[in-house]
């Protein structure tokens, strides 16, 4: 690559998901798409240089995958220590649109990762078919973001309110559910009642959400403090009539995040995002375990391998407010950092070179300044911008989601 396409910042080109649980709403919105894009429902845009789907970087008329471009001069694209740590954009940044909800579902620490990767490539299971559990050998940790309400299941109740919401139900089905998670050893106890409630065969799920519909409106009036909990049950069941995960707001945290709020997950924490719009980062990975809730490949015992059985409720993270206006979520991810900047007119922000970055306009217009170029930024767009860049400007009326490495940016 010649010196003449070293820029200081790439127009990015996303690729698009159009998974069944999206929406034909808020990504359509966001990036100003045609009337007839808004039949099909789009549940994510990827940002960064994952290999299944990168991004294309475009300057002027030079167009390229950032994997590739990525690999030209990792230096001064990564900057040299994220080069010789990773090698590649460690992270992918996301737009998710929930209308329905995602799978229940896990993602693997790096060790599993990379076992079971090895173990699937030495199968010879090819990396696009759907019993494929491991697209790459990496882990995925995740921070999610709302920019509208978002609705969200994660990590394991605590035992004694398992059994105890359980026991509401009255239905005999979950009877051996509510002895495994009685028992004294805890890791024993969720896994037990993991692989009860999951190997309730398919005959068996279609009485189990059957009952549930019945009680439902009983329910609603006798336990009015889960209200939330029996609403998505219900919805669970007119989607999902076979399927005893319908259950799963009884022994998952159900948590509502207001626009602006975050959870980070770590590897092995069973969820599932429900409804919502928002902005999701993570390591770069598309490696996915799923136990229900979903038309896809489900596969409980490498599921139940890979899970962390105990109880575990996220924090809802509020953005930290640095010394130059640029509000971050804090995470343990050496991988990324999320942050926010809220551009105001008149009020210029700066983004310090030294690491890659990407960011996206969710809201307004602004303009980004390199001392020797600049470029209008209207909603939707995003951009990438090299570690070894020269310090940009930011200015206008917008909010701008970003992704950097790291625990902060300096």
């Amino acid at each position: 690559m010649d010196n003449e396409t070293l820029q200081n910042f790439y127009l990015l080109k996303n690729p698009i998901q159009r998974y069944a649980w999206g929406s034909k709403q808020w990504i359509q919105d966001i990036l100003s798409l045609p009337e007839s894009d808004r039949h099909v429902p789009i549940a994510e845009v990827w940002m960064g240089a994952h290999p299944r789907a990168p991004s294309l970087a475009v300057y002027d008329t030079f167009e390229q995958r950032l994997d590739s471009l990525i690999q030209t001069r990792p230096a001064f694209f990564l900057g040299a220590e994220t080069a010789a740590q990773y090698g590649t954009l460690p992270y992918l940044f996301k737009l998710l649109a929930a209308a329905t909800p995602l799978s229940i579902q896990a993602h693997p620490n790096k060790k599993q990762a990379e076992e079971g990767f090895a173990r699937e490539e030495m199968a010879g299971i090819p990396i696009n078919a759907e019993n494929r559990n491991y697209k790459d050998a990496n882990h995925k940790p995740e921070i999610i973001c709302a920019i509208t309400p978002f609705t969200a299941m994660c990590g394991f109740r605590e035992q004694d309110k398992i059994g105890a919401l359980l026991s509401l139900l009255d239905i005999p089905q979950l009877q051996h559910c509510i002895e495994a998670i009685h028992q004294h050893d805890s890791r024993s106890a969720y896994e037990a009642f993991l692989q009860s409630l999951f190997n309730i065969p398919h005959r068996e799920g279609l009485n189990l959400t059957k009952s549930l519909q019945d009680k439902i409106p009983v329910l609603k009036k006798k336990h009015p403090l889960y209200a939330t909990e029996w609403e998505l049950i219900d919805r669970f069941c007119r989607l999902y009539p076979c399927d005893s995960a319908v259950i799963a707001p009884l022994y998952l945290n159900v948590l509502s995040l207001k626009p602006g709020e975050a959870l980070f997950l770590p590897a092995g924490v069973l969820h599932a995002y429900v409804e919502g719009f928002g902005v999701e980062l993570m390591a770069n990975s598309d490696n996915v375990l799923r136990g229900g809730l979903t038309p896809k490949h489900i596969d409980v015992p490498e599921l139940l391998r890979i899970i962390r059985f105990e109880a575990f409720k996220p924090e809802i993270l509020s953005p930290i407010e640095t010394d130059n206006a640029l509000r971050l979520y804090p995470s343990p991810a050496s991988e990324f950092t999320l942050f926010r900047m809220d551009l105001t007119e008149g009020k210029p922000q700066e983004l310090l070179p030294g690491k890659p970055t990407i960011i996206i306009v969710i809201e307004g217009s602004a303009q980004i300044d390199s001392g020797r170029e600049t470029m209008e930024l209207h909603k939707g767009m995003s951009l990438f911008l090299p570690a070894s860049r020269a310090l940009l400007t930011l200015e206008g009326s917008a909010q701008i989601f970003g992704a950097s490495t790291g625990s902060g940016l300096q």
